[in-house]
Formats: C-alpha cells, sequence, structure tokens
C-alpha cells in the first residue's frame, strides 16, 4: 500500500479505537451509576411508574403458569387493592423479577418449607449488602427488554416455525465464490461480489422480516442465560446461596452454545456505539451469519424447555427474596406469621396496618368466631377489612405481616367489597354482588379453611330483603371451615347474629360543626348516630334535623317506621 492509503488506513482505526475507548468508559459509567441506584433504593419504596399496558404484561407470567392450585382471584386482588401493594414490593430490577413477583403475590403458599426458605433469603440479604448488592445489580443489567413480558418471549418461541438453512448456506457461498472471483480478476469479480452483495440482501430481509420477533426472544433468552451464569458465580461465605448458584450453573450450561453465539443477537450499543452495531448489522445482511446461528440456538431452546422454564424459577425465586427484604427493611415494623397447618378457625392479629395508608393507625384483633363490624362512612370499616385481608395474603405469599403479631390458619381468602355493575355483561350491581357471595360460599368445605371479607351485604336491593337475605347468608358463612369478617351499616344484622357473629365497631366524633375519626377497633355494635347531625354541618335546615332524630328514636323503641308520632 502506498503511504496515502496506509494514513487513511491508521485514521480509520485510530477512530475506531476511540469509540472502543469511549464505549467502554461509559459502560463503565454506567454500571457505577447502576450500583448506586441499587444501593440507594434498598428499604425504599420504589417509584416506578408503569403505563396501563405495561403493567398488564406483568401478569402474564402468572396467567401462564396458572393451574388448579388456589390462587388469589380477580375480585380479591381489586378488593384488596393488590395492584398497589405488589407496587410498593416491586424494587426488582429485571423482568424475570417482577413477573416472579406478581406470580408469587397471587398464589399463597400452603408449605411452610417454601415460605420460610423465601423468608431466610429476605433476611440474608439484609444482613449481607454487599452480597445483596452484587446479586441486585446483575439483575438490574437483565433489566426489562422493550417492555415486553417474558413469558411472552419465552411463549413465542415454542411458536417458532421451521426455517430451511440451505438458503443461507448458498449465500456465504455465493459471497465466497465471488471473493474468489475478485482475488482472480478484480475486473470482473467487482461486478460478482456486488451482485452477490445484492442477492445475499435482498434474501435476508425476506427471511429477518419474518424471523425479527423470535430474534428479540433469543435475545432474552441470551440474556437470562447469561445473567443466570454471573450469579451463580458470586460466592458469600455461606452455605445458603449454594444450591442456588449449583442449580443456576448446572442449567445455563445446558444453553452453553447460545451463550457462546448469541453475540451476534445482542444489541452492541452499550459496547462501543452505534458504528459497530451498523457495521455488525451489514455483515450480517451479506454473510447471513445471524440467521444460521439463530437456527442453531433456536433448535438447543426449543429441546430444553422445562430447563429454561426452571432457570427463570430460580432466578425469581433470588429477586423475589430480595424485594422480601427491601420491604421489611422499609416497614416500619414487621412479624413473621404464625400458620396452622390443622384449621382452627382463629385469628390473631397484634397492631396490624395497612402498609400503604400514610400514618396509619395499628388495631388490634384476636377471635375464634365470624366477625360483624359497624359503623358510619369512612370511619374506617373497610380499611380494617383490607389491612386483615392484605396481611393474610401476605402471610403466605412473602411470609411478613404489617404487624407486630399476626397467627391464623393457613386459608384460602376470598371478599366481596369494591364491587361495581358490569358494562361488559349488562349485569346490574346486584347481580355482580350476589355472584361473589355464591363463589365464596362454593369455596367452604375445601381441604383448607376460608378467610372471607364482606363489606355492605347485598347493598345493592332494597332494606327488608336486604336484611332477609344478607343474615342468612351471613349466617352460613359462621361454619367451621371458614371465618368471616362482615362490615354494614344495618345494626339490625348485630342483634339477629349476635349468638354467630362478635360485634365491634368504629366511632367517630362531632364537635364544633367537626367530625373527627379515631380509626381504633371498639368492641360491641356502634351507638352512635352522628350521620343525622353531620346534616347540620352541611347546613341542613334544623326541622329536619330533628325531626330525623326523632323519627330514628322512635323506630329504636318500636321497631317500626313513621313520619310522625302517633298520639
Amino acid at each position: 500500500m502506498d503511504g496515502q492509503t496506509m494514513t487513511y488506513v491508521y485514521f480509520f482505526l485510530a477512530v475506531f479505537a476511540f469509540l472502543i475507548v469511549q464505549g467502554v468508559l461509559a459502560e463503565r459509567k454506567r454500571i457505577k451509576k447502576l450500583e448506586q441506584k441499587v444501593r440507594e433504593q434498598w428499604g425504599k419504596a420504589p417509584e416506578r411508574e408503569y403505563s396501563l399496558e405495561e403493567y398488564d404484561k406483568i401478569s402474564h407470567y402468572f396467567e401462564r403458569k396458572k393451574d388448579n392450585r388456589f390462587h388469589i382471584d380477580d375480585i380479591t386482588w381489586n378488593d384488596m387493592g393488590m395492584d398497589e401493594i405488589f407496587m410498593l414490593l416491586n424494587t426488582a430490577g429485571s423482568a424475570v423479577g417482577e413477573e416472579y413477583l406478581y406470580w408469587a403475590l397471587r398464589t399463597p403458599e400452603f408449605d411452610r418449607k417454601i415460605l420460610e426458605e423465601r423468608s431466610e433469603l429476605a433476611d440474608y440479604f439484609r444482613s449481607h449488602p454487599e452480597v445483596r448488592e452484587q446479586y441486585g445489580v446483575c439483575f438490574a443489567k437483565m433489566g426489562r427488554k422493550h417492555r415486553i413480558a417474558l413469558s411472552d418471549y419465552i411463549g413465542k418461541l415454542s411458536e417458532l416455525p421451521a426455517f430451511p438453512l440451505w438458503p443461507h448456506v448458498l449465500a456465504l457461498v455465493l459471497l465466497g465464490a465471488s471473493v474468489a472471483a475478485f482475488a482472480a480478476s478484480p475486473y470482473y469479480g467487482i461486478g460478482a461480489l456486488v451482485g452477490a452483495i445484492v442477492i445475499n440482501m435482498v434474501t435476508y430481509f425476506k427471511y429477518k422480516g419474518d424471523m425479527g420477533v423470535y430474534f428479540t426472544c433469543m435475545s432474552q433468552v441470551a440474556d437470562l442465560v447469561e445473567y443466570g451464569n454471573r450469579i451463580g458465580r458470586i460466592r458469600a461465605e455461606e452455605s445458603l446461596l449454594e444450591s442456588y448458584g449449583a442449580l443456576l450453573n448446572r442449567d445455563c450450561s445446558a444453553f452453553r452454545q447460545v451463550r457462546r453465539q448469541a453475540w451476534i443477537l445482542v444489541d452492541k450499543s452499550s459496547m462501543g456505539g452505534n458504528l459497530i452495531k451498523a457495521v455488525l448489522d451489514y455483515f450480517c445482511m451479506i454473510t447471513h451469519l445471524d440467521l444460521i446461528l439463530f437456527r442453531q440456538m433456536a433448535t438447543t431452546v426449543r429441546d430444553k424447555g422445562d430447563t429454561l422454564e426452571r432457570l427463570i424459577e430460580t432466578l425469581g425465586k433470588l429477586e423475589l427474596s430480595l424485594c422480601i427484604g427491601s420491604f421489611r427493611d422499609w416497614a416500619p415494623f414487621f412479624c413473621k406469621p404464625m400458620l396452622h397447618e390443622t384449621p382452627g378457625h382463629t385469628l390473631d392479629g397484634q397492631n396490624m396496618y395497612h402498609p400503604l395508608v400514610e400514618h396509619a393507625v395499628a388495631n388490634s384483633i384476636s377471635t375464634d368466631r365470624p366477625v360483624l363490624i359497624t359503623g358510619s362512612n369512612a370511619s374506617g370499616k373497610s380499611t380494617f377489612l383490607k389491612t386483615v385481608g392484605i396481611n393474610a395474603i401476605l402471610a403466605q405469599t412473602i411470609y411478613t405481616a404489617a404487624a407486630e403479631r399476626f397467627e391464623t390458619d393457613f386459608c384460602r381468602v376470598y371478599s366481596s367489597m369494591a364491587l361495581t355493575d358490569s358494562l361488559e355483561t349488562g349485569e346490574s350491581y346486584y347481580m355482580v354482588e350476589i355472584k361473589a357471595l355464591k363463589r365464596i360460599l362454593d369455596a367452604i368445605g375445601g381441604e383448607s379453611s376460608v378467610l372471607c371479607f364482606v363489606d355492605e351485604v347485598l347493598r345493592g336491593t332494597n332494606t327488608v330483603e336486604r336484611i332477609s337475605a344478607s343474615s342468612k347468608i351471613l349466617e352460613s358463612m359462621a361454619g367451621k371451615q371458614v371465618l368471616c369478617f362482615a362490615a354494614t351499616h344495618d345494626i339490625e344484622l348485630t342483634r339477629l347474629l349476635e349468638e354467630l357473629y362478635d360485634n365491634y365497631h368504629f366511632e367517630e366524633q362531632v364537635e364544633d360543626n367537626d367530625i373527627t375519626f379515631s380509626y381504633h377497633l371498639e368492641t360491641g355494635r356502634a351507638r352512635s348516630r352522628n350521620a343525622i347531625r353531620l346534616l347540620g354541618i352541611m347546613g341542613y335546615e334544623k326541622e329536619i334535623i330533628e325531626a330525623a332524630g326523632q323519627m330514628a328514636e322512635r323506630f329504636v323503641e318500636t321497631g317500626k317506621w313513621s313520619l310522625e308520632e302517633k298520639e
């Protein structure tokens, strides 16, 4: 080569080296920021926001794995506000972690060993910050690609159609022949080389266009294998993590070929800038190399589907425990629940609080009988039901309760609380409500006990039928294998059911034209009738308020309603 040509070569080599160095420095800077973020977010409520579409995809792993096991159904999940509880717990850095966390919260465990294993691992991460940060950084690097559910990625690969290898081998042969022709005769070879490149690029886009989504899926699998391998190599002094590491190393080794060849699929922008990625893209267009390697990887992944599922589950368990540990360090206080395997029809919760309520008032209850709660609107009835229900779910999923003490049976949790009429089916509120209650009644009598929560039974119908029907429904929920917590405005129910249900209530105080709530659970039925007094605060005429008060007093004395007192 002449001097000028060498100058150009050196110039391009220098630019290329500069881009490589810049890419490496940028990557180191990104990793440091990632490490700092993982360190700082521990023990804090996450502030991540999701669009509705993004959040919906998180549930796909749960939907795919859902089987005949008991799971928290949609009604109970929505009643208890579990979407918000999930977001509070979701400090996961990867799609694997957040999807597994969602699955775990919707799939209560009835095996104490599994719960204790999650708890032990969570406490290990709490007490070993250096180890947990190594795990956290690996999961954060794995991340969430394009906000597509991991479960969707894996499912797509099972649908991968067979495609022929010969067109891509032929493309390589054609390219090799044109290069040989160019070496023999540059004058004729240049035409052959250009022709081969054009033909290869046209056929490349024909096949790649049909397989692009599968390339993205395979790239996700490659990440699982890469970071599963890295996490498996993390060493800790204690032996608690050894079994996880051994399992990860074994399963990742089954995909050794995928890991070696995945460089052709993975986005290279973080390794040296878009220039390198562009060069690699053009190289693949001309040689079809990524299509050839992809076919080999697809065969491996398709033949080892069970191993891939186990790899996802192992990684999910590890990041789930990181989420549990962070939640425990965030919580004002918590306890590990006591769960009875033999149904005892009991619940003992001391200083329970709602994790999402700021400055929540803690309440306690210990009962072996169903509970009926009365009180005015906004006094705390519904929040208390949710507090008990959420803690019952957390006890059997993350082995953690927002309480000083929480003891109950292994149970199936159901609720009928925040219902609405259905626009999709055209069903009235009453129809939706009686169906929700019927599913609870149908669940009673299974292998495990039922813990259920009902707010305002049959509010969608008239008073006479509501009292008669709801009293009989609640009576049927006072059996040996069910513990019911119900809230109601109907004081009549407290008398009709007092032989079966323990009565509790929440009170409010109306003073100086203002209303305050203590949010403390009190024993007995509600006795205050401040709803009428509130009319005065809102500016109603005095005559209306006095007449309403007298009418209520007459009903209490006689059990009959009348607009005017009869002489």
